[in-house]
C-alpha cells in the first residue's frame, strides 16, 4: 500500500483495501498489533470469540467524507474467564468518530461556526456537536487543576446575569488569558476554590482594584505576592471624589452634562472651543479653577510609570502632600479621598514602579458578556465556565 495512503489514515493499523464511492472514501483496516494479557488480571491465555467490524467517521479526505472500516476481535480470558474489546489508538470506546474528527469539529465549532450548521454540513445532529464541544472543554478546564498559578496574577470580578451573581476571574496577565474564574467574590465563597490552586506560593504579583476584600484574600491566600493597585481604577476613584467635591463647592453645578465633562476631560485633550467654554466655566465659577488644577496634578502623578526607586520615593511625597491637603480642605468628599490614597499608598507605590495592570482583565471581561449574550445567559455556572475557558483561557 502507498505511503500517502497510510498518512490519510491513522497510525497503529494496515490497510487492507480502499473503496471510492460518489461522496465518501471508505478504508478497510486492520490493528497491527493484538492485545497480550487480560487487562483485568493481567493473564496471557487469551482466545478469541470471534471478529466483527466497527465503522467510524475520519477525517475528511480529497473534499470526500471519509470512514475507517476497522477488523476488530472480541476476546476471552481463561483464567478470569472474562471478555474484552480488542482497544483501538486514536479511537475512544463507544465512540463512532476518530479523536482527530471529533476535535476537527471542536475547532470549527468554536471558530464561530453555529451547531445547526455544521451539523447539516457533516451530516449528524445538533446534540452530537454540543456533546464533542463540551468534551473538549472540559478536558481543556480539567488542565486547570494540574497547572500551577501564573507569576503575574490580574483579580477582578464581573455580574453573570441580572440578579448580580459575581464571579471572580483570575488572568495571567503575562501571557494574556483567562487562567480560571469562580463564583462569588468574598472570601468566604472563593475559600474552597484557592484553598485547591497549585503554586500559590509562585506568585509574585498580584493586579487589583481598591477593594478591601481583594486586598485581604491576596494576603492570605498569596503570601509572597506584591499588590499592584489598577491604575485605571485609581484614577477613576479619584475623579469621582473631586467631582463630588466640585459639586460641594458649586451646588450650581449639579449633573449639567456640559459642564462635568469639561472638567472631567484631561487638559491636553481638550479642543480650542472646549478650552474657551472651561475658561468661561472658571470666570463663572473661580472655585472649579482650583478643583480642576488638583485634579491634573493628581492624574498626572498616578499615571506616571516605569518609576526607579528614588523616584517613587519623590512622588511618595508628593502623594502625601494631596493627602494633607484634600484633609485640609474641610469637604467631606476630600476627605473620603485623602483616607482612600493613604490607605492605598503601599500599592499605588508598586503601580509607579511596575507597568502591569487589569486592562486585560477587563478586556476579557467584555468578551465573556459577549459570550453571555450570544448564549442568551447561562443557568449552569459550570457550563459557563467551560465556555469562558474554551474562548479565553
Amino acid at each position: 500500500m502507498s505511503p500517502m495512503i497510510t498518512e490519510l489514515t491513522l497510525s497503529g493499523y494496515r490497510t487492507i483495501q480502499v473503496e471510492r464511492k460518489q461522496v465518501e472514501v471508505r478504508f478497510y483496516l486492520e490493528a497491527e498489533e493484538t492485545p497480550r494479557v487480560c487487562p483485568c488480571c493481567g493473564g496471557d491465555r487469551l482466545r478469541s470469540k470471534g471478529r466483527y467490524q466497527r465503522s467510524v467517521r475520519h477525517l475528511d479526505c480529497c473534499g470526500l467524507e471519509c470512514w475507517l472500516q476497522i477488523e476488530c476481535r472480541r476476546w476471552r480470558c481463561v483464567g478470569c474467564e472474562r471478555s474484552f474489546v480488542q482497544p483501538l489508538p486514536g479511537i475512544t470506546p463507544r465512540r463512532h468518530s476518530t479523536e482527530s474528527w471529533r476535535e476537527e469539529m471542536y475547532r470549527r465549532h468554536d471558530d464561530g461556526i453555529c451547531a445547526s450548521r455544521l451539523s447539516r454540513r457533516e451530516h449528524l445532529g445538533q446534540a452530537t456537536v454540543g456533546r464533542i464541544y463540551a468534551q473538549f472543554t472540559e478536558r481543556k478546564a480539567k488542565e486547570r487543576l494540574s497547572l500551577d498559578c501564573p507569576r503575574i496574577l490580574g483579580i477582578d470580578e464581573h455580574t453573570l446575569h441580572r440578579g448580580q451573581r459575581f464571579m471572580t476571574t483570575f488572568c495571567d496577565l503575562k501571557k494574556r488569558r483567562v487562567f480560571d474564574i469562580s463564583p462569588g467574590r468574598s472570601e468566604p465563597e472563593l475559600a474552597g476554590y484557592l484553598s485547591t490552586l497549585r503554586g500559590r506560593e509562585k506568585v509574585r504579583m498580584v493586579c487589583i482594584d481598591l477593594s478591601n476584600t481583594y486586598r485581604l484574600l491576596v494576603k492570605r491566600w498569596f503570601p509572597r505576592a506584591r499588590i499592584v493597585a489598577d491604575r485605571f481604577h485609581a484614577v477613576r476613584v479619584a475623579g469621582l471624589h473631586l467631582m463630588r467635591v466640585a459639586r460641594q463647592l458649586c451646588p450650581d453645578l449639579g449633573w449639567n452634562r456640559a459642564w462635568l465633562g469639561l472638567l472631567r476631560s484631561r487638559a491636553h485633550r481638550l479642543s480650542l472651543d472646549q478650552r474657551q467654554n472651561l475658561e468661561t466655566l472658571f470666570a463663572r465659577h473661580p472655585a472649579l479653577q482650583g478643583v480642576y488644577e488638583l485634579k491634573e496634578r493628581l492624574f498626572s502623578l498616578l499615571c506616571l510609570k516605569n518609576q526607579s526607586p528614588a523616584q517613587c520615593r519623590d512622588n511618595a511625597m508628593q502623594l502625601f502632600g494631596f493627602i494633607e491637603t484634600l484633609r485640609d480642605s474641610g469637604l467631606e468628599a476630600a476627605a473620603t479621598l485623602a483616607k482612600t490614597l493613604s490607605e492605598w499608598t503601599e500599592e499605588i507605590g508598586c503601580m509607579w514602579r511596575f507597568t502591569r495592570n487589569n486592562a486585560i482583565t477587563e478586556g476579557f471581561h467584555r468578551k465573556m458578556k459577549l459570550i453571555q449574550r450570544r448564549a442568551y445567559g447561562f443557568r449552569s455556572v459550570s457550563n459557563y465556565r467551560l465556555r469562558v475557558i474554551a474562548q479565553c483561557g
